[in-house]
């Protein structure tokens, strides 16, 4: 008996030549089986073609990017976007979008074709309203396709220059020794410096009083002006108010302290663990687009970040590189949006408050 086996993805289609064309083989069956078997054989040189790199990109590939140009995830998707152009050798064209905290690119990017020539920029907001809001018009988990996990930015605890405490231990004394004066600004409610601001509070046993801006420059900038006193800000944007004088680093909201601020402490090493923050980027496509070309644009970031010169460029604004697998990043924010319902359900965060 002769046979060929074809395999195209997890599919697989063995057919016997003798049987297939004996007399006796129902015709009908026999379309069937050649078919599916012309199928297969499609499929397999889909997914070697993609493999390979040789069907994908064929023309401009286009970035929705939900923030306003100037954000630290623009910025950080139009780097990647040049080196994916370059490697290319296709245009990729970054499409700012921004209005409601990001949610209008977002669910404009949901409805585009799914053929990988439409990819959507996103952050933390695009997990955390998945657990603040029920007003959703996608489902972050349902309505897209994982890419690849860009990259994070740590959170720094700022205050102003001119306040009476210059290391965490200071602040907690001033904010016993003078009951409702300590105040924290972030981005609005429900944003990643609101939820810092909430786990500042529980792990140093103290009260502070949040004050939401529209958007983390204004809240940073209030901070440096001396309007509010504290303020969890985004490391890349709180350094050059640092170097300035106008502001300064309490404490890193990680593990580890930074290598860009190497004398300020991190939570951990002063006894808060759970105060950890930070801001992370990711690149995400609408439901449907075939998994190579995820796979093909996971493997391209990553080869872009492993190049020395670029990985360092970005180590030195306070970015580490990431470049995860698709289900890497797909298990990463399925975690992160725990973590998050446990700050937003214990300090009952609403968009309100």
């Amino acid at each position: 008996m002769t046979s060929e086996f074809c395999c195209a993805e997890s599919h697989s289609v063995l057919v016997d030549r003798g049987l297939l064309m004996s007399p006796g083989f129902p015709s009908s069956t026999r379309r069937r089986a050649l078919l599916g078997l012309l199928s297969a054989w499609a499929a397999a040189a889909n997914g070697r073609a993609f493999a390979q790199g040789s069907g994908y990109p064929g023309r401009t590939v286009s970035v929705i990017v939900p923030f306003p140009a100037g954000a630290t995830l623009d910025v950080l998707v139009r780097q990647v976007a040049q080196q994916l152009g370059d490697r290319w050798k296709q245009a990729v064209v970054v499409d700012n979008r921004s209005g409601a905290g990001g949610i209008i690119g977002i669910a404009a990017g949901a409805k585009t074709l799914p053929d990988g020539y439409t990819l959507i920029a996103v952050a933390n907001s695009f997990v955390a309203n998945t657990v603040l809001r029920n007003d959703m018009p996608y489902d972050a988990f349902a309505d897209f396709v994982p890419v690849t996990l860009l990259g994070s930015v740590p959170h720094v605890l700022v205050a102003n220059a001119a306040a009476p405490y210059k290391s965490i231990a200071d602040m907690q004394r001033f904010a016993k020794e003078k009951p409702g004066t300590l105040s924290y600004s972030s981005g609005g409610n429900g944003t990643m410096s609101h939820l810092a601001g909430e786990m500042l509070k529980r792990a140093a046993n103290i009260d502070a009083v949040h004050v939401p801006y529209r958007g983390q420059g204004p809240a940073l900038a209030d901070v440096a002006s001396g309007q509010v006193q504290l303020n969890f800000a985004n490391l890349p944007e709180a350094l050059p108010l640092i170097k300035d004088g106008k502001i300064v680093a309490l404490a890193i909201a990680q593990p580890k302290r930074s290598q860009l601020l190497p004398s300020v402490p991190s939570f951990t090493e002063l006894g808060m663990p759970s105060v950890v923050s930070d801001s992370w980027y990711g690149l995400v496509a609408p439901k449907g687009t075939p998994a190579e070309i995820a796979d093909r644009v996971q493997q391209d970031v990553a080869r872009a970040f492993a190049q020395p010169e670029f990985r360092n460029r970005l180590l030195a604004t306070g970015l580490e590189p990431a470049g995860s697998t698709p289900a890497a990043f797909e298990e990463f924010m399925r975690s992160t949006a725990q973590a998050y319902r446990r700050v937003i359900t214990d300090a009952r965060i609403t968009l309100d408050k």
